[in-house]
């Protein structure tokens, strides 16, 4: 796989792509991107977190609908006002050679902010969630990211860490609920993509 095809292919889409080094000029283009006025809506994520991007926009003063960031808030509501906030940063599950981002989600509220909501869509990968096709990227949602997501939120009895598979979820606890392909930008959006040469979240 070659990076620069993969960001070629997305910026015949319509894209906005950048490729950074490491977490801290991640985080700094970031901080240039988004203004200090803005509001930021946020999808849970393991690569956010570890870029540190809520904390930075939170400590400058920036609305950050984040519900770690805001304990006090109905997370529901946090949610969804995140949904239509000037930006909506969020994470991908898989995006492949092809340039489709695929997403599964438990709450939804991380692909309807990614695929629609406010103006603007900034999506942050590490190299390690770029695969060959579709179906590899569904492999990797079911045997990676569902799993290490379901025991990140402790949901230990999900098929997926006590099987090593993915069937037959209990309904309670799923947290794979809907899933979207996204082919190309949304007519409604400016998208970003940030890929990372690091191996970030799951």
């Amino acid at each position: 796989m070659e990076i620069k095809n993969v960001i070629r292919t997305l910026r015949n889409k319509g894209y906005k792509v950048f490729y950074t080094n490491t977490v801290v000029e991640t985080n700094s283009l970031m901080l240039e991107l988004i203004k200090g006025s803005d509001s930021i809506g946020f999808g849970g994520s393991a690569t956010l977190d570890e870029i540190g991007i809520g904390d930075s926009l939170h400590a400058r003063g920036n609305r950050v609908y984040c519900t770690r960031l805001m304990p006090d808030a109905d997370p529901n509501e946090v949610k969804r006002k995140g949904i239509m906030a000037d930006w909506y940063i969020t994470s991908t599950n898989a995006l492949t050679e092809q340039g489709e981002f695929v997403n599964t989600d438990g709450n939804c509220n991380r692909i309807a902010g990614q695929v629609f909501g406010g103006p603007n869509t900034i999506i942050v990968l590490g190299v390690n969630k770029i695969v060959a096709n579709l179906s590899d990227a569904f492999a990797r949602i079911n045997t990676e990211a569902a799993r290490l997501n379901s025991l990140r939120l402790g949901l230990h009895n999900n098929p997926c860490i006590t099987g090593g598979s993915c069937k037959d979820c209990p309904p309670e606890t799923c947290i794979c609920r809907a899933t979207t392909i996204i082919h190309m930008p949304p007519r409604l959006k400016n998208m970003y993509v940030i890929i990372v040469n690091k191996q970030l979240g799951f």
